[in-house]
């Protein structure tokens, strides 16, 4: 099989890949707050509280009752669409708003991120390893596709249509779990001080950091409140373009 036919292959291969991927991949830190009663807060200021039923498309959050608006209108749920995650602010998980089933299993998911068993040490190596192989299989796909561009009649159709094929695999690329964040990846189930942007200042929010991927940040037993108010516990996701790690914490 020459090179040419190979590049054909891998880019019907890719466009169906990316289709299905499109279907079903969902960020893994919002799947920790899946089917719970969550509080979403915008940039704008708003905040919708409601059960999370988390899609590849978006957010939904069911309302626990009917909500009236103007004019006679009534809400049952909200959605956020993927294209409108830049306008969160704070997705936050409240301890008091999760069932008694709920909180057994937050407590399990706790016990497992702050003292990980050897096996889910390993099976988080390995998934970072492959994270870095990827990588370098698309540097090689993009090395191929550029010289066979340049030496068969195939590869000079695919250089005239160079902007689908690099569209095409960059949304691969993306649809594609890739962040492997080596400082971050050393604070997984440590104590942590997030910084997190709110209009023009930075408030720090201590919790032992779960998880990140390449859109958020994900901290779990979080005192989130002002001091004013006292403490409230709550688990917290944000996007990494407002939040960072700067510090171990105790």
């Amino acid at each position: 099989m020459d090179a040419a036919t190979i590049t054909i292959i891998f880019i019907v291969l890719s466009a169906m890949l990316a289709v299905v991927l499109r279907k079903i991949k969902k960020d893994k830190c919002l799947k920790d707050f899946r089917d719970d009663m969550i509080t979403i807060e915008l940039l704008n200021g708003q905040q919708y509280r409601g059960e999370l039923k988390l899609k590849s498309s978006g957010l939904q959050f069911n309302y626990p009752e009917l909500i009236k608006g103007e004019h006679n209108l009534k809400f049952l749920s909200f959605l956020l669409y993927k294209n409108e995650y830049p306008d969160i602010q704070a997705v936050v998980r409240y301890h008091k708003d999760l069932t008694e089933e709920g909180k057994i299993q937050r407590k399990e998911d706790f016990q497992r991120t702050f003292q990980p068993s050897r096996w889910r040490k390993l099976r988080r190596s390995i998934l970072n390893l492959l994270k870095i192989i990827k990588d370098a299989v698309i540097e090689i796909i993009n090395m191929l596709t550029s010289n066979l561009s340049k030496t068969t009649p195939v590869g000079a159709a695919i250089s005239t249509n160079n902007n689908q094929v690099n569209k095409m695999k960059n949304e691969v690329y993306n649809l594609v779990e890739t962040s492997y964040e080596p400082l971050l990846e050393d604070y997984i189930g440590e104590r942590v001080i997030l910084e997190l942007k709110r209009e023009n200042e930075w408030v720090k929010y201590n919790g032992v950091l779960k998880d990140y991927t390449a859109e958020f940040i994900e901290l779990i037993d979080v005192d989130y409140a002002p001091e004013s108010k006292g403490k409230i516990d709550a688990d917290l996701i944000v996007l990494r373009k407002y939040g960072i790690v700067r510090n171990l914490s105790k």
